[in-house]
């Protein structure tokens, strides 16, 4: 069975949590004939369209929408057993195929209810993989960009009387994105700026150096290093939540993966 197969059940599972949350506390909110609809019956409903119908539901007029869509659904579910539309071999076959489908979905969160990741676990797995949780080395530099020698060389000039960088840059730089701050290009690691430039700003080392002019393919460049800042371990409390996250997922899957090969020969699958 595939990644992208589990994958999706794994999301199915997690959408099918917010219904099966919402039973312990239902609210009728109407009432179709003599059958109820209740508020787990619209949120499940609406889980198939994820966050944005989440979010529409918590507003009053959505609220409405959403309900009037179940009573319209419940509506023609109404119809079609009058008219006897449910004794059809296709709409047969899907109620089967649904059928099984919320089989499966309830037996795959049985597998499942007991998973947890502990936090052992994940400090564990955060210290044998310290290449996985790394700040990576970065610079945070400003810039001078003009178009051809002549103002390269105002550029230079100016620099040279001991005019302040970020005022020069104001005044000649070319760069729309920096210039009216001074050329500050903020932090930035490896591989985010064209190599020449790159190479360069990383060549400097104390704060306040200031580069060669460089040439690239948006004209030249003249580079002041504000700050050098060393690659270094991002803190095991700011990726707990997302590696505890990620490693229960890693879990649900192999377990659902093995129980999937257990149940083949239980049940002895034939591939044809």
């Amino acid at each position: 069975m595939t990644r992208k197969f589990f994958t999706a059940f794994i999301l199915t599972l997690s959408l099918s949590a917010i219904a099966c949350g919402a039973e312990s506390g239902d609210k009728v909110l109407a009432r179709v004939g003599s059958d109820d609809i209740t508020e787990s019956e619209v949120l499940e409903f609406i889980q198939p369209f994820g966050q944005q119908a989440m979010m529409l539901y918590a507003t009053e007029q959505g609220r409405k929408m959403i309900l009037d869509d179940v009573i319209s659904m419940r509506l023609y579910a109404l119809d079609a057993e009058d008219s006897k539309l449910g004794q059809s071999p296709e709409v047969q076959a899907q109620l089967n195929g649904a059928r099984r489908a919320i089989l499966a979905q309830a037996a795959m969160r049985d597998a499942i209810k007991d998973l947890t990741v502990s936090d052992d676990e994940a400090r564990k797995f955060y210290d044998e993989n310290p290449a996985m949780f790394k700040n990576p080395e970065r610079v945070h530099a400003r810039h001078i960009l003009v178009s051809g020698d002549e103002n390269l060389a105002k550029v230079q000039d100016e620099l040279k009387a001991g005019k302040s960088f970020d005022v020069v840059a104001k005044e000649y730089s070319i760069d729309p994105g920096s210039a009216a701050n001074g050329g500050d290009l903020g932090e930035f690691p490896r591989g985010m700026m064209v190599p020449e430039f790159e190479k360069a700003a990383f060549a400097l080392k104390n704060p306040g150096d200031v580069s060669e002019p460089i040439k690239t393919q948006f004209g030249w460049h003249i580079i002041k290093l504000e700050e050098h800042i060393p690659e270094s371990p991002i803190p095991f409390e700011q990726v707990k939540a997302r590696l505890t996250q990620e490693l229960k997922d890693q879990k649900t899957q192999k377990v659902l993966q093995d129980k999937a090969k257990v149940l083949e020969e239980k049940y002895k699958v034939e591939r044809f």
